[in-house]
């Protein structure tokens, strides 16, 4: 094999081992972000849980699982991280170490109290988001896209959300949560192109030759 060809497959290689991760970015890592699982499904404004939400564990305090009370970001469900004192849920989810991770949510705020609504949300290190409701109200609640990265140290990762004591029972809400996978850089493909169009050359080549 010439040197030419060795670096086209070599390039070709590198490429797809930096892309192959896509089919995984298109996975969800997150069960129950929305809020939406039927076990926890009822009528009315709103239920107080201190346990029980499906897929996700409340590590302290409570929350309230929200129906009509207000309007979700997103299907029939939302949460305030504050229920009666302020509450913490997490959710843990295989990884895999050195790769990273994109986590969004959608977030806004309880409208019946005042004040900035906090919530920090954590894998690797605490991210604090701030929510001001003024002009808001339950029906335009103005929920706002929330994102952050983080690079998995372990097999298995934790997100943990908490609500902030300072917003006693009304606290920050949080809809549409999400983890997945980091896609590719651009420059990843073009790589790949660049190796093939080599390949594809180099074989052009060789059946003039021939």
């Amino acid at each position: 094999m010439s040197n030419f060809t060795s670096l086209a497959a070599i390039l070709a290689c590198t490429a797809l081992g930096a892309v192959s991760p896509a089919a995984q970015a298109a996975t969800e890592l997150i069960t129950n972000g929305g809020f939406e699982s039927p076990v926890n499904a009822f009528a009315g404004g709103f239920t107080t849980y201190t346990s029980g939400l499906d897929g996700l564990t409340i590590n302290y305090g409570s929350v309230d699982l929200i129906n009509t009370y207000w309007a979700p970001a997103a299907g029939n469900y939302s949460l305030d991280l504050n229920g009666s004192e302020a509450g913490a849920i997490s959710q843990s989810f295989a990884t895999e170490i050195g790769k990273t991770y994109n986590v969004s949510f959608s977030m806004a705020g309880n409208t019946d109290g005042g004040g900035n609504k906090l919530i920090t949300a954590s894998v690797t290190a605490p991210n604090v988001f701030s929510f001001d409701i003024a002009g808001k109200s339950a029906a335009n609640m103005g929920w706002v896209t929330q994102t952050f990265s983080f690079v998995a140290t372990g097999t298995s990762s934790t997100l943990t959300f908490v609500g902030d004591p300072g917003n006693t029972f009304y606290g920050a809400a949080l809809d549409q949560v999400s983890v997945m996978q980091a896609v590719p850089e651009p420059e990843a493909y073009a790589m790949l192109l660049a190796g093939l169009g080599m390949m594809a050359y180099l074989a052009r080549r060789r059946k003039d030759a021939v």
